[in-house]
């Protein structure tokens, strides 16, 4: 199988300094394992932290790659849920000898049912993907590739022949709907979970990565009173490589309702108050 290793990240996402640390010091007797050789990375709006890597960040972290030898592993599904004017350059426009395979999707574009994606990388690694999933998959459900072929051409058809335009015009609005999404979470969350959680804003996609103050291990307060609550977030626990505990939790506003938002969050804020006094008796 294959071995996890995590690296440290903040709030502007995954830390090339900590990347470098990870690798200078890795001892192939004491850990029982080669150096690692892949790195996994969502850099844009990722799940589970919101967080997204600066142009700065890219080209450091690329850096590391290159000394070290590094494959990167693009998985950049929320790019162009960017917030702002102008998209941060991904990490394979910064490629000079082959090193990033990078994945795209349509399923956070257009609908959570489009499983359509495509990767673009070194040939030599696309003829290898290609081979596993011929034995894997075979091929991706062809009524979604229909459906997705079929309004690229009407992109096309409405933008004098450019599809492209066509779905960049699109996905300009589907940024500035979850923008605004966004910026209702962060009111009520500033509204309601002030001093009870901390949290980072995020600059692209549908979620938000919030530490719970005074809670070690979110895992029981989410599956169970937050839950019986009706308050749908995901621990932290979740996504640690090692399953280890953790004080943060995941939250979604992809489809909630402004009203739901604020809700969720008043009751979240309800059960830290409760917690915190249960932990004072």
């Amino acid at each position: 199988g294959c071995r996890l290793v995590g690296v440290p990240c903040d709030g502007a996402g995954l830390q090339p300094a900590a990347l470098e640390a990870v690798l200078a010091g890795w001892d192939e007797a004491s850990e029982g394992a080669r150096r690692p050789r892949v790195l996994y990375t969502i850099p844009t709006g990722s799940n589970p932290t919101g967080a997204s890597l600066d142009a700065e960040r890219k080209r450091d972290l690329y850096a590391v790659a290159r000394r070290y030898g590094l494959i990167i592993l693009e998985d950049d599904p929320y790019y162009w849920l960017q917030f702002g004017a102008a998209r941060t350059p991904s990490l394979l426009s910064m490629d000079v000898d082959g090193r990033v395979l990078r994945f795209d999707s349509t399923s956070k574009l257009l609908a959570s049912g489009a499983r359509v994606g495509w990767a673009t990388g070194p040939a030599a690694l696309i003829e290898r993907l290609e081979l596993h999933t011929q034995a894997s998959n075979l091929h991706t459900c062809g009524v979604a590739q229909a459906l997705v072929a079929a309004l690229f051409d009407v992109w096309a058809e409405r933008h004098g022949g450019d599809a492209s335009a066509g779905f960049a015009s699109h996905m300009d609005g589907v940024a500035d709907f979850y923008e605004e999404r966004r910026d209702v979470f962060i009111d009520a969350a500033e509204r309601h979970l002030a001093g009870l959680a901390d949290w980072s804003v995020p600059t692209a996609g549908m979620f938000c990565w919030m530490r719970l103050r005074g809670v070690d291990d979110s895992h029981a307060l989410i599956s169970a009173k937050a839950r019986d609550a009706k308050v749908l977030l995901v621990p932290g626990q979740s996504f640690m490589p090692c399953g280890s505990a953790s004080p943060y939790v995941r939250a979604a506003y992809s489809t909630a309702s402004p009203e739901q938002i604020d809700e969720a969050l008043r009751r979240l804020a309800a059960l830290l108050r409760d917690a915190e006094g249960a932990r004072s008796d």
